[in-house]
């Protein structure tokens, strides 16, 4: 296999890209407006750099990724249990979380702002969510296929990939060490569950409806804290 085709160059593309952008706004940038244009610079790449591989590098053609009504039964029921799931451990470990932490790391988002909130809550379950199933899902996972020769392996490579920025995520918004370590552990088992969804039904859709859910409970908890 020629070098520039090898499956570690199209994974090193974007996997850290999420990561890169969380760093760059909460820890080395103060500027709101740097920090916006970086964050829109990163989600772009990361909407392109996967096409471009897939359709030039490789030389494939689009598909749409259709969903079958077993798909999306399976996407919807694993999205419900994943919140239920999200749900009872806020109602369990809630009280230990510092929200007042985490207000003063989201006040310097804007989304302590009742409109931006309502914004930003519509972009991560209908938008964001779709972007990470795109990349994480399908390309990280296809390709992770493709370099280790094993379906579970690149569930693991991709799952692990994707709870990496989100664990940070939580760390820079005061969450204790166990708080993060018991949320990435759910993060890496939801991760698993859509990348075993993409394997099985091949479409973005299945794992997408499923994370979908588990985002309205997430934002659904966010407004309790925030606004409650």
């Amino acid at each position: 296999m020629d070098s520039k085709h090898h499956p570690i160059v199209a994974i090193s593309l974007v996997s850290f890209i999420p990561t890169i952008s969380i760093l760059f706004t909460l820890n080395y940038n103060d500027d709101e407006l740097t920090s916006q244009i970086f964050f829109m610079a990163c989600k772009l790449w990361l909407l392109i750099a996967p096409a471009y591989w897939f359709l030039r590098v490789e030389g494939r053609e689009i598909s749409r990724s259709p969903a079958d009504k077993e798909g999306l039964a399976m996407g919807a029921i694993t999205g419900l249990l994943m919140s239920a799931i999200i749900i009872l451990m806020w109602y369990i470990f809630g009280d230990s979380i510092d929200t007042k932490a985490m207000l003063a790391e989201m006040e310097t988002t804007g989304l302590t702002n009742i409109r931006i909130y309502i914004a930003g809550m519509l972009y991560w379950i209908f938008l964001n969510s779709l972007l990470e199933e795109y990349v994480f899902r399908w390309f990280v996972t296809t390709k992770g296929i493709d370099l280790l020769g094993s379906e579970i392996a690149a569930i693991i490579l991709s799952a692990g990939l994707f709870t990496l920025h989100h664990a940070i995520a939580l760390h820079y918004f005061g969450f204790l060490w166990w708080q993060t370590i018991m949320a990435s552990f759910g993060l890496l088992s939801a991760a698993a569950i859509w990348s075993w969804l993409y394997i099985r039904h091949k479409s973005i859709w299945v794992c997408w409806l499923s994370h979908a859910i588990c985002d309205v409970a997430v934002f659904g908890i966010g407004y309790l804290i925030i606004f409650g």
